[in-house]
C-alpha cells in the first residue's frame, strides 16, 4: 500500500536509525532531465509523518547546489557526539565530487550546512556507504577503480584499501559487511571484488563466467556474514545471484523475475527473509531470497517511469 510520494527525480536516503522524527534526504538525480529540461540541482529534505493524511511529504528544506548527484547517503557520523545531532549527509556527483552536509544545519535552513567538499576522484561517484559499526568511516567509489575510505572526523587524506583491482573500471557500488566491520565489497561491471582493510588486499573476486552478468549492485546478507547478493543491469540476464563465499565458484541461487536490467537491490535489516529490487521493467519486487530456490513474495505498484533506487527505512522498515 502506497503511503507517500514526493513527485521528484532524485536519488535518495533515509534518515539514520537513532533520527526521530524520520527524515528523507533527496538529491536530484544526475543523467536525468525532466519535461522542463531544467539543470537546477537541490539537495532536499522532507518529513515522514504517517499519522497525516494524504500522499504529499512536505519539503522541510532546499539547497541548491552546483551539481547533480549520482549517489545520496545518510550516515550516523556524529549523532552520538552531537556534534552532527542529525548526522552527516554525503552526496557523490560528476567530476569526482564528494560533498558533506551537516543535516541538522539543513533542515534548520542555516548557511553553513556544507562542512566538506573535495574532487579526489575521476570520474562520477556514484559508490557511497557508511560503516555499520564505525559511523565515521565513508567507502567511496569512482572511475578507474579508485576506491577510498574517508575518517570523516579528520577529512585529510583518504585511505585505499589496496592497489586497484585490475582490469581498470568503473566502481558501481560498495557496501560494508553488515556483521565483520572491516569487510567491503565492491562491484565493477564483470566481477564483484571483497577486501579486507586490515591486510589491505583484495581477499576474494566473485564472477560468473558462465553468464553475461554485467554487475551494477551488491548487498550483503543482514545476518551470514560471508553471504551477498549481486544485481544484474544487463537486459540479456536481469538477474540477482546470491552468493555465499565460502563456496565462491558460483551463485548457491539466482532469482529469476525481472525482465530488464535490475538496477538496485536492498536487503531489510530487520528481517532477512526481505530482498527489494527494482528495474528497468518498471517493476519493483519483494523476494524471499532464504526460501528454496527464492520466491518472489509480493510486488509494489510502480508507474510508467524506472524505479532506479529501493531502500527500506531503518527506523520504520514496514
Amino acid at each position: 500500500m502506497k503511503v507517500k510520494e514526493v513527485d521528484r527525480t532524485a536519488n535518495i536516503a533515509w534518515s539514520p536509525q537513532s533520527q526521530v522524527p524520520i527524515y528523507l534526504a533527496a538529491g536530484t538525480a544526475a543523467q536525468q532531465l525532466d519535461a522542463s529540461f531544467s539543470t537546477n540541482s537541490n539537495l532536499e529534505i522532507y518529513g515522514l509523518n504517517l499519522s497525516e493524511s494524504g500522499h504529499d511529504m512536505p519539503c522541510l528544506a532546499s539547497l541548491p547546489v552546483d551539481q547533480r548527484f549520482h549517489k545520496v547517503v545518510w550516515g550516523a557520523s556524529g549523532m552520538a557526539e552531537g556534534t552532527t545531532p542529525a548526522g552527516l549527509i554525503v552526496g557523490g556527483a560528476d567530476r569526482g565530487m564528494i560533498s558533506m552536509y551537516d543535516a541538522n544545519k539543513l533542515i534548520k535552513g542555516e548557511e553553513d550546512a556544507l562542512v566538506f567538499s573535495k574532487d579526489k576522484h575521476t570520474g562520477p561517484v556514484s559508490a557511497l556507504d557508511f560503516n555499520p559499526f564505525q559511523s565515521n568511516l565513508l567507502a567511496s567509489g569512482g572511475s578507474e577503480s579508485e576506491l577510498y575510505i574517508w575518517d570523516v572526523n579528520k577529512l585529510g587524506t583518504p585511505m585505499t584499501p589496496g592497489a586497484k583491482s585490475q582490469p581498470l573500471d568503473d566502481v558501481r557500488c560498495v557496501a560494508w559487511n553488515r556483521q565483520v566491520q572491516h569487510i567491503l565489497a565492491s562491484t565493477f561491471s564483470s566481477r564483484c571484488v571483497v577486501w579486507d582493510l586490515r591486510k589491505n588486499d583484495p581477499i576474494i573476486k566473485v564472477s560468473d563466467s558462465t553468464s553475461r552478468m554485467r554487475c551494477k549492485v551488491v548487498a550483503w546478507h543482514p545476518d551470514v556474514a560471508t553471504q551477498l547478493c549481486i544485481a544484474s543491469e544487463d537486459d540479456h540476464t536481469p538477474v540477482i545471484q546470491i552468493w555465499d563465499l565460502r563456496l565462491a565458484s558460483s551463485p548457491l541461487k539466482t532469482l529469476e523475475g525481472h525482465t530488464k536490467g535490475v538496477l538496485s537491490v536492498a536487503w531489510c535489516q530487520a528481517d532477512s527473509d526481505l530482498l527489494l529490487s527494482c528495474g528497468k521493467d518498471n517493476r519493483i519486487l519483494v523476494w524471499n531470497p532464504n526460501s528454496g530456490p527464492g520466491e518472489i513474495v509480493a510486488e509494489l505498484p510502480t508507474s510508467n517511469q524506472w524505479s532506479f533506487d529501493v531502500s527500506w527505512c531503518p527506523r520504520n522498515p514496514a
